[in-house]
């Protein structure tokens, strides 16, 4: 997470679109924030658009705005997304899911332009657009289901966001940081995490990543425990033992980060060692 923090901290003054990939629920959220709060326009609004939230039929609607009358329900101007986050950023989350229209009109918003629906005339806006997806979309450029003109106009600074289950040595910070906020929410002293509950959420999988880690940590804020699915088993000894030298040599001996990297716990990784005379 260091070369990310470090990734995005080098975007963060620059004035162009940036695209954050990565798996659903690994904070992509999160860092678009983060290069908003560390860029010269952090005063400025951050505005949020989930693609698959816009309403149907209204998405050029909402995010470039309309005047009064322009259709059935309008009785008065209103401001799309896109020129509320004037001077600011405009962070559009799962791009790729966008349908035709939507990437029409993003298509027009990436240039810095406006037309609100049953208006003629443009308006320049400035904005810094930051993209989010969790798909490939060079391939859905390459399928014809992705416009390759805003494709290449999103540009080439990306900041990737890795898979939770990629960089378990992080866990415990965040899972630290999250703890702590989630105590001042719920107005309660900070939970202290057993031995055990640190060897289980550092061995889990989390195919929700950072999502998941959050939601398991309100569990067990709220109950004193992990959910079960947090709580399973270990691996079985066949799957890490004829790691466990390589790993443990690698690790300079270190047994806590060996544990990590295997992903079990230090008591199986001592018991794994006893068995092996180590």
């Amino acid at each position: 997470m260091e070369a990310v923090r470090e990734r995005i901290a080098s975007l963060a003054d620059l004035p162009w679109h940036v695209r954050i990939e990565g798996p659903t629920g690994s904070g992509k959220g999160l860092a678009a924030r983060e290069l908003h709060r560390l860029s010269h326009i952090s005063k400025g609004p951050f505005v949020s658009c989930n693609v698959n939230a816009l309403a149907d039929g209204l998405e050029v609607a909402e995010l470039a705005g309309y005047t009064r009358g322009a259709f059935t329900g309008a009785v008065a101007d209103r401001v799309g997304l896109f020129e509320a986050a004037h001077g600011g950023i405009l962070f559009v989350d799962e791009v790729a899911t966008a349908p035709p229209k939507t990437q029409l009109i993003l298509l027009q918003l990436v240039e810095g332009s406006v037309q609100r629906v049953g208006e003629c005339r443009t308006r320049q806006v400035d904005v810094r657009i930051v993209f989010a997806t969790n798909a490939d979309l060079e391939s859905l450029v390459s399928s014809n289901d992705f416009r390759a003109d805003l494709y290449y106009r999103m540009g080439s600074l990306i900041v990737t966001m890795p898979a939770l289950r990629d960089h378990r040595e992080d866990i415990p910070e965040l899972a630290a940081t999250i703890l702590a906020r989630q105590a001042r929410e719920a107005g309660r002293d900070c939970p202290r995490l057993t031995r055990e509950a640190w060897d289980r959420l550092i061995a889990y999988d989390w195919p929700g990543n950072v999502r998941q880690l959050d939601q398991a940590l309100k569990h067990y804020t709220a109950f004193g425990k992990l959910p079960d699915v947090i709580r399973r088993p270990g691996r079985d000894p066949s799957e890490w033992q004829d790691e466990m030298d390589e790993v443990l040599e690698r690790q300079g001996g270190n047994v806590t980060k060996a544990a990590r990297e295997l992903r079990i716990s230090r008591k199986a990784l001592y018991k794994g060692m006893e068995r092996r005379g180590n």
